[in-house]
């Protein structure tokens, strides 16, 4: 009885887990069809402003459903809270205990690995293939100049600052307003309203906002009900649960996936250094996901359980005395939280 009782601890503990390595998988397909979307013309301004607007129309109605009577009242205090608490550190991590490490150090390497994935390069491994590309010109090779190469770097690292921004304002949200998918639903109202304001500012051709039974529909499709619809309501639960720190320690496992999606359907080459960091990553994840059970396990642990917490029930005092004509007993219950005495007779 005790094995099953750890084991079910054990798979209940690895629900974040795989709820975020399925997340860090839907990601990288979104990656995947932004490329194809790219390429069969698609501007991708209108993409997002679809992506979000389809993430809304879906992500709404369940959210109203679903959390209606649970859901509290949402005031611009809330709203204000949460983003203006957005900023402070969430996170507590300390050097001198093990998991403080473990979680420390596996960041840095998760890190390491990624940028040694991204920049270096070795020899070429030779991957299968299943000879299907979806680009429509998977052998045209496009060259970047170093301003370009620039350029895209800066926005990555704007994009992850933003990110990281995005999990506390998350965090703290969460812990102000538990709807998950009331929350989500917020987020993807406000990013359809800016990310059309946007789209329609810079692209004033009504034709490339035209979606057929194509590749385009197909992607506005998957990245908006499933990419922001349903995994940005994981992403919630996981924050919620385990902190920022464990959701945004799974993003380098995204570029391990896009790796291999891309040598098997996009003909793109895959190389000795791909490997090496795909392994630092790996490592890197491993020491702070375990860092973080460890956190979790002493946090369970010092936890008062409900039988140490008091509770403030009624005291019933019996008192007796003797009157003039028999035996007459009364009962005096006193309120603890009250200081009232009722008396009975």
């Amino acid at each position: 009885m005790l094995n099953c009782g750890k084991l079910w601890h054990f798979i209940n503990g690895l629900k974040p887990v795989l709820l975020m390595v399925i997340v860090q998988i839907s990601f990288a397909l979104v990656n995947l069809l932004y490329k194809v979307a790219a390429n069969d013309g698609m501007n991708l301004r209108i993409l997002i402003a679809y992506r979000f607007i389809f993430a809304s129309a879906f992500i709404v109605p369940l959210a109203f459903f679903v959390e209606r009577k649970s859901r509290p009242r949402l005031t611009w205090t809330v709203l204000g809270q949460a983003f203006l608490c957005g900023l402070l550190g969430m996170e507590k991590t300390s050097l001198k205990t093990l998991p403080g490490k473990a979680k420390t150090f596996g960041t840095i390497l998760g890190i390491a690995g990624a940028m040694v994935l991204t920049f270096v390069k070795g020899i070429e491994i030779k991957m299968w293939s299943v000879h299907t590309h979806i680009l429509k010109n998977p052998t045209h090779q496009i060259t970047h100049s170093t301003r370009e190469n620039l350029i895209g770097a800066s926005l990555a690292i704007v994009g992850c600052f933003s990110y990281a921004s995005w999990l506390i304002v998350q965090t703290k949200m969460s812990a102000r307003y538990p709807c998950y998918y009331s929350s989500t639903a917020l987020m993807c109202l406000m990013g359809a309203i800016q990310s059309f304001v946007f789209a329609v500012i810079l692209e004033r051709d009504w034709n490339q906002w035209k979606l057929g039974w194509n590749v385009r529909l197909v992607a506005v499709t998957f990245t908006g009900i499933v990419a922001s619809g349903m995994m940005l309501t994981l992403i919630a639960w996981c924050v919620r649960l385990r902190g920022p720190l464990f959701v945004s320690v799974f993003n380098p496992l995204m570029v391990i996936i896009v790796a291999l999606i891309g040598s098997i359907f996009l003909d793109e080459k895959l190389y000795i250094g791909s490997v090496i960091g795909g392994l630092l990553i790996m490592l890197g994840l491993y020491g702070v996901v375990w860092g973080k059970g460890k956190e979790m396990k002493k946090m369970i642990v010092l936890a008062p359980g409900p039988e140490l917490i008091p509770r403030m029930d009624t005291v019933e005092i019996v008192t007796s005395s003797v009157s003039d004509e028999g035996g007459a007993q009364n009962k005096s219950k006193v309120r603890p939280e009250t200081g009232e005495e009722v008396i009975e007779k």
